[in-house]
Order: structure tokens, then sequence, then C-alpha cells
């Protein structure tokens, strides 16, 4: 037992002397994006980072075959982007760094981030190094998110505020409401315990419903304002979506969430409404889902129509959700995977080959893969 208690002490310790450190090196104003910055900095433990971008390196120009998809501001997308979450390197500040100036020097231009990810102000710092180099601001289009926790319409404004001092920028390109609904799990103690009905209801705004609506006011007067560019939804149902069509303000530009060929039914039906109503759709997990994705990539169709291009299974489902009009944000700390990332925009797939794709949704893999309905 008393081994035991000195074992507990020092874990407790050690768990406490993480947190403090990471509250220093990954600022959070948010709890659940402590326990992110927390998850995947243990997963990062002795692995390689992302390596310093040489000195003498100067930006390559705007990839000459770069795809966009237009949204209701008129502003052009850039197709391929990179994603900063859900990897350690998205979470060491250094390589933040140096991964958004490696991918802006080979010539990428659309940046995807949220302030839950706790990397805002290591992007800023690599944008102005960038523009010393040849990048100006305005070919960056930059995306982040407003965490559910700041929901409401005046909490919404400060998070905002807040996001473009990090980010050191005059306005952002595109800002989405992460989810519908609270994700962390002490709130959802804490609504058994207390019988609520609802995560919000300690929100002035009181039920996720009126917290949705007040933020989205708040986001379309701060593009009225010129500090947003373009207004959008990520992980979000066509109910959700048509409740904030409803209220006639800024319209929905842009919706992220989980797009690759092994969609569920549910999933499929969000695509054709954002298709019908000029959504545009920006894919995660475009090379799978959140278990198992690996299995995707040995895939023998996939592997087939590869070879035909001298392309990686990885590439292809790039390219093939860029056939289906469909941005990605594919994330890697890693330079060499960056630039093939950027190389998707060099080959295209024939009608034939992305039906071959499509016939792909009935393999089994699919059980694998877990979708979020919030």
């Amino acid at each position: 037992m008393g081994c035991c208690r000195s074992f507990c002490g020092i874990l407790v310790l050690l768990l406490a002397l993480l947190i403090g450190w990471l509250q220093v090196a990954c600022p959070q104003p948010h709890p659940t994006g402590l326990i992110f910055a927390t998850v995947f900095t243990i997963m990062g433990y002795n692995k390689p980072m992302t390596e310093p971008v040489p000195k003498n390196l100067e930006a390559a120009k705007k990839h000459e075959g770069e795809r966009t998809l237009t949204l209701a501001s008129g502003a052009k997308m850039p197709a391929i982007g990179i994603g900063m979450c859900c990897r350690p390197t998205a979470y060491h500040q250094e390589s933040v760094y140096n991964t958004i100036l490696w991918y802006l020097l080979q010539g990428g231009r659309h940046i995807d981030t949220a302030e839950i990810y706790g990397n805002h102000v290591a992007i800023g710092q690599a944008l102005k190094e960038a523009a010393k180099r040849g990048v100006p601001r305005e070919e960056v289009f930059l995306v982040t998110k407003v965490w559910p926790e700041d929901f409401g319409y005046d909490s919404t404004v400060h998070a905002v505020e807040r996001m473009l001092q990090d980010l050191g920028v005059d306005y952002i390109d595109v800002v989405l409401m992460h989810a519908p609904r609270k994700l962390a799990p002490l709130l959802v103690w804490h609504m058994y315990m207390e019988g609520s009905v609802d995560e919000f209801y300690n929100h002035g705004c009181k039920n996720h419903v009126a917290c949705r609506r007040n933020t989205w006011k708040a986001m379309s007067e701060l593009k009225d304002q010129g500090k947003i560019r373009d207004l959008g939804v990520s992980n979000f149902q066509i109910d959700q979506m048509k409740e904030l069509q409803a209220l006639k303000l800024a319209p929905i530009s842009v919706h992220q969430f989980q797009y690759h060929p092994w969609l569920p039914e549910f999933q499929q039906k969000v695509v054709e409404f954002c298709h019908a109503n000029k959504i545009a759709i920006t894919a995660y997990n475009s090379l799978g889902g959140f278990k198992d994705k690996d299995k995707a990539l040995v895939i023998e169709g996939l592997k087939a129509v590869g070879k035909k291009h001298s392309r990686s299974t990885g590439q292809v489902l790039l390219r093939w959700a860029l056939e289906k009009n469909v941005s990605v944000i594919p994330g890697t700390g890693n330079p060499k995977h960056i630039k093939e990332n950027l190389g998707v925009y060099d080959f295209s797939l024939s009608p034939e080959e992305v039906k071959q794709v499509d016939e792909l949704s009935s393999d089994p893999i699919a059980e694998d893969f877990i979708f979020f309905k919030l």
C-alpha cells in the first residue's frame, strides 16, 4: 500500500508538472484544449519534431495548378490546405512555426487551425516571417474556429478579438463554429448530476440552440466590420445549418467535416445539402477515419489507381476529394510530405477512376471508422 501511495504521488506530481509546462508552452484558454495538448505531447515523446527551415530558403510562388473553391463572399479558398490539429507537431510551438513556414515557402496558401489547438501565436509568427520572405498575408487563406465553450454573443466577440490578436492579423478569412454541441466529459457529468437537459445551462443564452444563434449573430456583425471575410460551421447536421440560415444573417460559406469514400448515409445527405446550398466543403480525415485509417492506404483498388499515376494511395484519396469539389487539409509536420500533398494539384483522376474509388465505399473497412453526430 505504501509503495502504491509513493508511486501514485510521483505520478500525480509528474502529471501536474507536465500540465504546468503545457500551460506555458502551449497556452490554452480552454480546459479541453489542455487535454488535447497533453495527449498529443505524450504521444510525441521522443519522436522527431519538424526540422527548422533554412534561413536562405526563398518563397515559391503559389502552385501553378492550384484549384480553388469560390465562397459566398466571392473569395477563393485554395483546395489543398494544411491542418494544424491532432498530431504531436501541431502542439509543439517550434514545430508549428516551422511547419507553417515550410508549407508557405513551398507554395501552399491555406492554413486550417482553431483556438483550442493552442497554436495561434506560433502560426502568427510564421506568417510574419513568411511575409518577410515573399509570401504576403493577402495570399494566405487563414481558417480558424470558435470552440463551443465560447458560444454566446459576448463570448464569441471576445474569442474572435483574442484570435485576431494571437494570430497577429487584421482579419481572418474564415471563422467556423467548431461543433454544434459541447464535447467536454465533465460537462456531461454535471448535466447528469444536476438534472440539466442542456449543456449550455450555465451560459447566458441558456440552451444550445440559442447559443448557436447568438454566436452566428456575433460572427455576422464581425463580418460586417471586416474582421472576418466568410463564416462557416464544422461537424453540423442539416437541421442545425437550417437554424442558422433561418436567421437571414451572413450565409454559411464553408462546412468542415470528416469526408472520404466511406461516409455513412447521414453524412452523404449533409454533402448533398451543402452542394445544393452552395456551401463549400472542407474535408478532415480525408485518408480515412479516426481509427485504423492506415488500413485504407493498402486497399488494392486504391493502389491500382495510384500505380497508373505513379502516386501514393494517400495522394489518390486527396485527389478524389478535389474531383468531388471538396477541399482537403491533410496534416503533417514533415516537409517532404507537405510537398507531396501539394503535388496532388499536379495530376487528375478520370471519371472512371473517380467511380472506381466511389465503389470502395462498400469495403468492410468502413466498419472501423468512427463518425460524430452531435
